[in-house]
C-alpha cells in the first residue's frame, strides 16, 4: 500500500551496506479493556522518517493470536519506526524504535482499547486557571488535567453531521486567540457556537492540556464566567495585576498578597457548575468611552431633534388675521394652519 517510499528506503540502504540491508519489527497487539487478551484481524500501519515527521511506509493485519511482522527494513540508525494499531477508527501507537546492525530485530507489544460513546467517562484531576489584569485585557491560562479511569477509550456520540465531539471548552463567548501549548491540540480543536470543540478519541490514562486566551476589558463588563468542562475536585484560580482587592469569586479565597488573590473549591464542582468572578472597578481604555460617548451624544441630538419638531406644531396653532366685512381686523386661531 506504501511501495514507494519503501522502496526507496530500502535501495539507499542497500547503497549504503548491501551485505546488512533487512532489519525486521514483529510484535502482537492486546485488548487493553479485556486484560490485555490477543486482538485478531486488527489493522496495523508502520511509519518510519525522523522524530518530528513520520510517514506510514508499510500496512498488515494480526492473524488470529494478535501477531504481526514488518520485514525487509532499512537499517537505518537515523530513522525512527512507529508501529501502531488501529482499532474502532482510533490509532494507538507503539514504541519508536531504530533498526541497526547491532538491532536488527525489535519486539513491539501495542495496546488498543474497546470504545464507548456515551456516557463521558471523563474528569478533571486538577484545573488551573490565571488571570492576569492588563490595562485594558483580561489574558487567562488554564490548565486541564483530563482523565478517563475507565479501561475503554472515549470516542463521543456521533452527530447528524458524522461528526464527533468528545470535549467542549466553555470558555467566555468574547475570547480572542485561543493558543494552545501543544500543537497537537491547536489542529484537533475548532471553534463552534463560540467554544472551541474537540474530537480526539481519550483513551485510558491522562493529557495535560494549556491554553490561553484574551478578553477584552469592555466585553467582560466587568465580570467572568466560567462553565465548569468536567467534574473536577481541585480548582485553583489567581488573578495578578491592577486592583486585585477589588476582585471577588464565589469559590471560596484561600491566599492573598499585595499583587495577586487566589481562590479555591472547598468541595467537587460538577460539570456546568459557574465560576464567577467580579473585578470591580478597572481600568478601560479611552476608547471605549470614546464609543459611549459618541452614543450618548447621538442620543442627545436625537431628543434634541424630537423636541425642536414638537415645539415648531406647537408654534403652528398661530393667530391669523381674517378680513371681515366692516375693513376691520379679528383675530382667529386656527389649529393646525400652516
Amino acid at each position: 500500500m506504501f511501495p514507494s517510499l519503501l522502496t526507496l528506503l530500502l535501495l539507499c540502504a542497500s547503497v549504503a551496506n548491501p551485505l546488512e540491508s533487512r532489519g525486521e519489527i514483529q510484535g502482537i497487539v492486546v485488548n487493553g479493556t479485556q486484560g490485555n487478551e490477543p486482538l485478531g484481524n486488527v489493522d496495523v500501519i508502520l511509519r518510519a522518517g525522523t522524530d518530528t515527521s513520520l510517514t506510514p511506509v508499510a500496512e498488515t493485519r494480526t492473524d488470529i493470536y494478535g501477531k504481526f511482522i514488518f520485514e525487509d527494513l532499512p537499517l537505518d540508525s537515523s530513522a525512527t519506526y512507529l508501529p501502531g494499531a488501529v482499532r474502532d477508527g482510533v490509532h494507538y501507537p507503539g514504541d519508536r524504535t531504530r533498526l541497526g546492525l547491532n538491532n536488527r530485530f525489535v519486539q513491539s507489544r501495542i495496546v488498543a482499547f474497546e470504545a464507548v460513546e456515551l456516557p463521558s467517562p471523563l474528569i478533571a484531576e486538577k484545573h488551573e486557571i490565571d488571570i492576569n489584569i492588563r490595562h485594558n485585557l483580561l489574558e487567562v491560562r488554564e490548565v486541564l488535567l483530563v482523565t478517563n479511569p475507565s479501561r475503554k477509550t472515549y470516542v463521543g456520540e456521533q452527530l447528524e453531521d458524522k461528526s464527533r465531539v468528545t470535549l467542549r471548552l466553555s470558555i467566555p463567548p468574547t475570547f480572542e486567540r485561543v493558543t494552545f501549548d501543544s500543537e497537537f491540540y491547536g489542529r484537533r480543536f475548532r471553534i463552534v457556537d463560540h467554544k472551541p470543540v474537540t474530537d480526539i478519541p481519550w483513551p485510558p490514562g491522562y493529557r495535560e492540556l494549556k491554553f490561553t486566551y484574551q478578553i477584552p476589558l469592555e466585553e467582560s463588563a466587568g465580570v467572568l464566567r466560567r462553565t465548569m468542562d468536567l467534574p473536577c475536585s481541585d480548582v485553583r484560580i489567581q488573578v495578578r495585576g491592577e486592583n486585585t482587592k477589588q476582585v471577588s469569586c464565589n469559590l471560596s479565597r484561600s491566599r492573598e498578597a499585595s499583587d495577586y488573590v487566589e481562590f479555591d473549591a472547598s468541595e467537587k464542582l460538577s460539570a456546568c457548575s459557574i465560576i464567577e468572578l467580579q473585578f470591580g472597578k478597572l481600568p478601560v481604555r479611552w476608547m471605549f468611552y470614546a464609543r459611549w460617548g459618541c452614543l450618548s451624544a447621538l442620543g442627545m441630538l436625537m431628543l434634541g431633534t424630537v423636541a425642536i419638531h414638537y415645539h415648531r406644531r406647537s408654534a403652528n396653532t398661530c393667530c391669523r388675521v381674517v378680513p371681515v366685512s366692516n375693513s376691520e381686523s379679528r383675530t382667529t386661531k386656527v389649529a393646525g394652519s400652516p
